[in-house]
């Protein structure tokens, strides 16, 4: 099993923190985790202090040397698609190939309202869909023209392309019906929500019971399930022994990659090492 760290973007006292924020993408990536994932959020209910997740991943990719860098997950909408595609794009160039899309329906109402518009459930689903439809043409085609109901392009060029083939990897949040559909049909992973990372989280029990659902969609698209990432973004508890055995019930229910949330960045090195030392020998 792999391991991953996720941070959220939002901090409180953000500019006294930014050294810690680096400090700890770094030591993640001397510890030997797999990838280090921030939120992408530029306003949240309880506070407004923000990095731009891209522009922050990519200071990032000159700090670090073999960690993957992505977001946990980014509300595709909130950005135009063209434009997300080449910032994305251009973060995989200057990590030569560690970028990781997060992707995520969306749900925080002022931020969209804020920075880009906001729509239905129904609707936002449908504008992702066509969004990452037209992101994947741009890594991948020569030239593309696109009319969809929501997005259009005319003649767009994207280069130079990704360095990761086909493209950088797709990893969706979120398990509603809708949520699930997308992660089969644009997925190359899924990182729902896990204990302690958010009020509202999937048990192991709705875990096993999503991830076969996924499983079984992506048969039915003739997509292949064996390089498929299914992780969990689950903070640690106190009691190491709990941990694992929590840890343990998510794996027994299908959970491959374990994204490690550090809700407090003060103490955020101390919590990578601790894991390394004495949790992740256990899923050796």
């Amino acid at each position: 099993m792999r391991f991953g760290v996720i941070v959220s973007n939002m901090q409180r006292k953000l500019v006294e923190r930014l050294n810690a924020l680096v400090e700890l993408a770094v030591k993640a990536d001397e510890l030997g985790y797999d990838s280090f994932l921030v939120t992408d959020h530029y306003m949240l209910p309880w506070g407004d202090e923000t990095l731009e997740p891209w522009v922050f991943l990519s200071y990032l990719a000159a700090k670090t040397k073999r960690i993957r860098l992505g977001t946990c997950v980014t509300p595709i909408t909130l950005r135009p698609p063209s434009l997300l595609a080449k910032i994305v794009s251009s973060l995989d160039l200057l990590s030569n190939g560690r970028a990781v899309l997060g992707a995520g329906i969306g749900w925080y109402q002022p931020e969209f309202e804020a920075y880009s518009s906001w729509e239905p459930f129904s609707e936002r689903a449908e504008k992702v869909s066509e969004a990452l439809e037209l992101i994947k043409k741009l890594w991948t085609e020569e030239k593309v023209t696109f009319l969809g109901k929501h997005y259009v392009a005319k003649d767009a060029v994207l280069l130079p392309k990704p360095l990761q083939k086909p493209h950088p990897p797709i990893w969706f949040g979120g398990w509603s019906s809708r949520a699930l559909e997308l992660t089969a049909r644009f997925g190359d992973g899924w990182v729902p929500i896990g204990p302690r990372w958010a009020p509202v989280y999937v048990t192991p029990d709705e875990y096993g019971e999503k991830a076969e659902q996924i499983r079984s969609r992506l048969r039915e698209l003739g997509r292949a399930e064996d390089e498929f990432v299914f992780a969990c973004a689950i903070a640690p508890q106190p009691s190491i022994d709990s941990f694992v055995k929590e840890i343990e019930q998510y794996v027994d229910a299908g959970m491959n990659y374990l994204v490690l949330g550090v809700p407090k960045i003060d103490y955020g090195v101390e919590d990578l090492k601790r894991f390394v030392e004495e949790v992740a020998p256990s899923f050796a």
